[in-house]
């Protein structure tokens, strides 16, 4: 016998193209209110709509308010080929709510830019027109941390020892238009040289790599605010340390990994329960961006 829509259960699917899907989504997703989270392994691109056909209908339209997609996975492009191509699925009265987050970096991005914003707000200013370069960009944090950035105004350069960094500035330069330029580096002077114009520095690197070693900073004479997502020493920035939030050295507001952090949980739970709570939405980094302003009350 059907469950009575008063009775009916919170449920999360979770799709993750990876072989293993992330205990921290998983964890997130009860703490925030999901009564079970159903967790798919090693999902392809081609297997999403056979998959979301199969949740659409046992519950009936009654259920589909009480069933959320989530989609995750370390391949940015596929992550979100499979949430597009479950929303085209869906249809009129089995619409179920998506919510997307590849390996954190909608919510870690978002986070990022809004406490970027907070500290520029501290100096009486916005994003809207400013220079930011993302160190590290090529990777999953920089691109999303790019185009919301550009969406916003900014003139962005993604800075990477990557061959291919053009290519990604392009892309994210068509996804959500703006100024976007790439600059391959290989030392830490070319680093200086590529953001030598910028208002803002974001490391969003790998864990435990530093990009720009102490000292070098302060060579960066417009910077009016820094901020390094790496949480594992050495820090992506020398001299940033993980606990900082709006610190200001030598001129420079600086933002450790860790007031990143606490902000970007907070985004995740919200998008979570905004998915629960809502019916038919498709929550994805520009809704995150919005979280994230609203938590951070700029």
């Amino acid at each position: 016998m059907m469950q009575e829509e008063g009775a009916m259960k919170n449920i999360l699917i979770y799709f993750d193209m990876d072989k293993r899907p992330s205990p921290f989504d998983i964890l997130f997703a009860y703490d925030v209110g999901f009564d079970i989270v159903l967790p798919f392994s090693g999902v392809g691109v081609e297997e999403v709509k056979a998959l979301v056909q199969d949740a659409m209908f046992p519950r009936g339209p009654k259920g589909a308010k009480y069933t959320t997609l989530f989609f995750g996975g370390t391949d940015l492009d596929a992550v979100e080929k499979m949430a597009e191509k479950a929303r085209k699925t869906m249809f009129p009265p089995f619409q179920l709510s998506i919510a997307l987050d590849p390996k954190g970096a909608y919510t870690t991005s978002a986070a990022i830019v809004a406490k970027v914003l907070e500290a520029l707000s501290t100096k009486g200013e916005t994003l809207e027109g400013k220079r930011a370069a993302v160190l590290g960009g090529g990777g999953r944090v920089g691109r999303v941390t790019s185009r919301i950035l550009a969406r916003e105004g900014v003139e962005v350069t993604i800075v990477d020892i990557a061959e291919e960094v053009g290519k990604i500035a392009e892309r994210v330069s068509e996804k959500v238009g703006g100024k976007v330029r790439g600059v391959r580096v290989t030392s830490p002077e070319e680093i200086v040289s590529a953001a030598k114009d910028c208002e803002i520095v974001i490391a969003t690197g790998p864990a435990g790599v530093e990009l720009l070693p102490e000292g070098f900073l302060p060579k960066l004479e417009k910077c009016l605010v820094a901020a390094d997502v790496n949480a594992v020493p050495p820090a992506g920035i020398g001299g940033i340390k993980a606990k900082y939030d709006k610190k200001e050295k030598e001129g420079i507001l600086t933002i450790g990994a860790l007031a990143i952090g606490d902000l970007r949980n907070k985004i995740e739970a919200k998008m979570l329960r905004t998915a629960m709570e809502s019916e038919g939405a498709f929550l994805g980094y520009a809704d995150t961006f919005e979280f994230a302003k609203e938590l951070a009350e700029i």
